[in-house]
């Protein structure tokens, strides 16, 4: 699983702000206060666009069927690209956990899936997963600095404690099997509260971005899963985590919710804005 790749240095100040946000796949099904994709994709994208503006800026989506990859794509405009793959064939069937870019801003160096299982280079369910699941892994750089960041995007299992637990251990040694990198981040809906399963782990060797701010100058709500109605018990369960020395000058958990009653999802974007000093 090593992963290498061969780029110039730079001794530029990289500043990037770091959205994660799942989406919530699109169903038919919906549950009580869930209304369909065909009105959820444009507050999902508005968030998207709103929140991105005039900055360097890395997306991290889960649960993103491949019809709601081109819904975005499409309102995003052409000049956001993504790399990643579907979970279930590495092509295009299954949830994808894309990560988005403007095509302006980073060049994809390199990008490479692995599910998360005993088997993580070929699609596979692994332990006691309720599915398939994956970490999507990216090389970017950025062109304005020419800095390189590795971006990791997953989404672990809902269900298996054993395959949150394996997953994030298995996330750990691909972590550190990549080099030539300035920075490193990943984000996404881990399915664990900060005392369970994954967060543990994570925190082992990496900084959760929310911690490096002062608690007095975090923006916006605390839980990041609501499910679709207020009676639903919320939830910590997705984050962004960065290597130790990256400084974070702001964090948020965004609104899923506004005055017209739709939730863009069962889960609220969370923001950290990253600054890599120079060397």
């Amino acid at each position: 699983m090593h992963l290498n790749v061969n780029w110039e240095d730079s001794n530029e100040k990289f500043e990037v702000r770091v959205y994660t946000h799942n989406i919530r796949y699109a169903t038919r099904n919906t549950l009580k206060g869930e209304e369909l994709w065909e009105k959820r994709k444009y507050p999902v994208a508005a968030s998207i666009i709103f929140n991105t503006f005039n900055q360097s800026a890395i997306v991290l989506l889960q649960e993103v069927l491949h019809n709601q990859l081109v819904d975005l794509m499409k309102l995003l405009g052409d000049e956001w690209a993504y790399c990643g793959v579907g979970r279930d064939d590495g092509r295009s069937k299954g949830e994808y956990n894309p990560i988005i870019y403007r095509r302006s801003q980073f060049k994809v160096e390199l990008n490479r899936t692995f599910w998360l299982s005993d088997t993580p280079d070929i699609p596979s369910k692994g332990w006691d997963a309720a599915c398939i699941r994956i970490v999507n892994v990216a090389l970017l750089n950025h062109k304005p600095t020419g800095r390189v960041i590795y971006a990791l995007n997953t989404h672990l299992d809902s269900q298996g404690p054993v395959a949150r637990t394996k997953g994030a251990k298995l996330i750990k040694d691909i972590i550190e099997t990549l080099e030539d990198h300035d920075v490193l981040i990943i984000g996404g809906d881990m399915n664990s509260e900060p005392n369970q399963d994954a967060y543990p782990i994570f925190s082992t060797f990496l900084k959760d971005a929310k911690k490096l701010v002062d608690p007095d100058l975090i923006y916006g709500n605390s839980s990041t899963f609501t499910g679709f109605t207020e009676n639903e018990r919320k939830r910590i369960i997705d984050y962004i985590f960065v290597f130790p020395g990256v400084k974070v000058c702001g964090y948020a958990v965004l609104n899923n919710k506004f005055e017209d009653g739709i939730y863009s999802s069962d889960h609220r974007p969370v923001v950290a804005n990253i600054v890599i000093p120079r060397k």
